[in-house]
């Protein structure tokens, strides 16, 4: 079935407010990220998920009218498929805005990747100190000819 302009129109139109409210949420998740405020994580978590799964429904809708237009399931092939038909064409500087959107909202996200996973370093490295495994010292073989840190490894807390 072939929808409508109007269809189409408000598809984006609702892709385009869930971007922004994306954004939004990213933001707070990284000032949370930068201040370690973990109790605030959860609420934009599950933000992240309800508006990334309406994303998703709506990227399988325009899949299936790509598939009917036998058009590879790209941004390139829903470009061609907006100017194919007269009464969406006007709507491609939408859809080429949204993928902007889209991509900036990826940056921001793997910019709180970075941050999540430089935490989690921080936190090994601290835990490896309490129990006595610095990995500082040289890289030297022992007795059984095995490479590794050799430094005085005292646990400096025992449960």
């Amino acid at each position: 079935m072939t929808p409508s302009a109007e269809s189409v129109s408000q598809m984006l139109t609702h892709d385009a407010q869930a971007i922004e409210e994306l954004r939004e949420v990213l933001l707070q998740e990284r000032k949370a990220l930068e201040q370690r405020d973990l109790d605030a994580l959860p609420p934009l978590i599950d933000a992240k998920n309800r508006l990334m799964a309406a994303l998703g429904e709506h990227a399988l809708q325009r899949q299936s009218w790509l598939d009917a237009a036998t058009l590879p399931h790209n941004h390139e092939g829903w470009q061609q498929w907006l100017h194919q038909r007269p009464d969406t064409r006007e709507q491609a500087p939408q859809w080429q805005a949204l993928a902007e959107h889209f991509e900036a909202c990826r940056a921001l996200n793997d910019i709180n990747g970075k941050i999540i996973q430089r935490s989690r370093q921080t936190v090994g490295t601290l835990l490896d100190l309490l129990r006595g495994q610095s990995n500082d010292g040289p890289s030297l073989y022992n007795a059984q000819g095995r490479s590794g840190p050799q430094g005085g490894s005292q646990t400096l807390v025992k449960a």
